[in-house]
């Protein structure tokens, strides 16, 4: 009886969104038996510092499969430096995903900084390629993104081993995208966001100079690019 309970709270999530969509709610099974995916080998010859991934552990996601369909429910995280999308199939087994995905939707994560949605398939810039994820931070007109840039390091052990220590540094970079323009690298300053939103320049102009905004700081970007995105 317990488990049968626990299996309805698990199917709770999917009822309600197909509920509120009027779209049948497709979860892992149904994710496993339309997509391949492959088992993500294990490397127990290096020792991690820092991180490649969005978010260090699993969250609940709903994905997006290009030019496809919507998966719910399943438990994701997103190597940055790669791109690759790993999951869990339902025997606990790390996988990651062949079929590229437009868009995941995290949520329930335990750093609730990390409840995000995550795009791909934009066009290639700077180092960047269609399969690379970005950060939506607003959207609208001018959508507002957040593309982390990954690098790292590797050294090896001085004490008698033969591991590899690789050290991740992750670099936050933003951009401003429109379909018909692209993307295009923003700096963090009024003038850099002025020029990005030119069309309103007069009005996101006012609304910086009324509010005392630097946009020094991500938040400030956001507000100005929301209220650009609510203009008419």
């Amino acid at each position: 009886m317990k488990k049968y309970i626990l299996a309805l709270i698990g199917l709770l999530p999917l009822t309600l969104y197909a509920q509120q969509n009027g779209s049948p709610a497709l979860g892992l099974s149904e994710f496993l038996y339309d997509n391949v995916g492959r088992p993500v080998p294990l490397r127990s010859d290096i020792e991690l510092q820092g991180s490649p991934y969005f978010a260090d552990k699993y969250c609940h996601a709903t994905l997006k499969v290009r030019k496809g369909k919507t998966y719910h429910g399943l438990r994701v995280k997103v190597d940055l430096q790669s791109s690759a999308v790993i999951y869990m199939d339902e025997t606990g087994k790390e996988m990651e995903a062949i079929t590229p995905l437009d868009r995941i939707e995290f949520y329930d994560c335990e750093d609730a900084s990390k409840n995000r949605i995550l795009i791909s398939g934009l066009p290639p810039v700077d180092k960047q390629n269609e399969s690379s994820y970005y950060v939506l931070l607003d959207s609208g007109n001018i959508s507002l993104l957040k593309y982390y840039q990954v690098s790292y390091n590797d050294r090896r052990n001085n004490y008698g081993n033969a591991n590899i220590i690789r050290t991740y540094q992750q670099v936050e970079i933003y951009y401003s995208y429109t379909p018909g323009k692209g993307l295009a690298r923003l700096s963090k300053d009024n003038a850099a966001v002025l020029d990005a939103l030119a069309e309103k320049k007069k009005e996101v102009g006012d609304y910086i100079a009324a509010n005392n905004i630097k946009c020094r700081r991500e938040s400030d970007l956001v507000k100005v690019f929301a209220y650009y995105n609510s203009l008419k």
